[in-house]
């Protein structure tokens, strides 16, 4: 049983926690404005730069793969060089075979040294020429010189049918750029006129097509002709409409109509116009 002095001061210690909790209180709460409102609206945004954040690691992930790869490979190139030049230093030492006895001569190279003497007032000097090495030559021996022809320049023989002229390259150069020029001469400048011009342009057009369908035979010819028709008698007109249906039931043309027809009045005036004494 718990003692009469715990039970009597057992208000006293809640009274104390009490208080102490309310001291450990905080006692305003104060929020950033500006950070609230970023929080609340850039959900989207933050979501964005995750994606970014994303994308760039693994594309420094694969750029250092990459790099890796490169490495790896350099260093197998490497190692496999190192394998051919040590096969064939052994394939030119079973060629050469080994030394015997030991008063030979050290190796002086291969053929093809030229030695040389320069002998100056102060100081003397030996040159040694050496040619380029071939390793064909320890097997096929040393390259015959390749023999001049007798002509320097031989031509081209032109009765064979597979032969074909050859062109040096500043000749075909000088070829394309006179194609070139001629391209450019032949490239004409388009002129654009004015307002008032292009009218001009349009009505002297329209008046040359005008002018041509009268010739052929068009409106303007026909009404002439009926006007002269007009002046004339009855008759005549009968006559031109059948002269019209006969030429369109032939398909003649237009202008051998108008010509048929002005020839009738003009006949038919003649004959009906008083005579004129004499």
């Amino acid at each position: 049983m718990a003692s009469n002095l715990a039970v009597l001061t057992k208000s006293h210690q809640v009274v104390a926690a009490k208080r102490r909790q309310k001291k450990a209180q905080v006692k305003e709460i104060a929020f950033d404005e500006d950070a609230r409102r970023e929080f609340l609206t850039g959900f989207h945004k933050r979501n964005l730069q995750k994606k970014e954040e994303s994308r760039n690691r693994a594309i420094a992930k694969e750029k250092a793969e990459r790099l890796e790869a490169r490495r790896e490979q350099r260093k197998m190139l490497a190692e496999q060089a190192r394998e051919n030049a040590q096969k064939v230093e052994e394939a030119y030492g079973n060629i050469t075979g080994p030394t015997v006895g030991d008063n030979d001569d050290e190796w002086e190279g291969f053929g093809g040294e030229e030695a040389a003497d320069y002998e100056d007032e102060e100081q003397l000097a030996t040159v040694t020429v050496v040619e380029d090495f071939d390793p064909s030559t320890l097997l096929h021996g040393d390259p015959s010189p390749p023999q001049q022809s007798p002509h320097p320049h031989p031509h081209p023989q032109t009765g064979c049918p597979g032969a074909r002229p050859i062109h040096s390259a500043s000749a075909k150069g000088k070829e394309k750029a006179t194609g070139q020029e001629i391209k450019r001469r032949v490239q004409k400048k388009v002129k654009y006129g004015t307002n008032a011009g292009r009218k001009a342009d349009r009505m002297k057009q329209r008046a040359r097509k005008v002018e041509k369908a009268e010739r052929a035979g068009g409106k303007s010819a026909r009404k002439k002709a009926l006007e002269l028709l007009h002046c004339s008698s009855g008759h005549v007109l009968e006559r031109w409409f059948i002269i019209t249906r006969v030429t369109e039931h032939h398909k003649a043309p237009r202008r051998q109509l108008a010509v048929i027809t002005v020839a009738i009045a003009l006949r038919e005036l003649a004959i009906t116009s008083p005579e004129q004494p004499t």
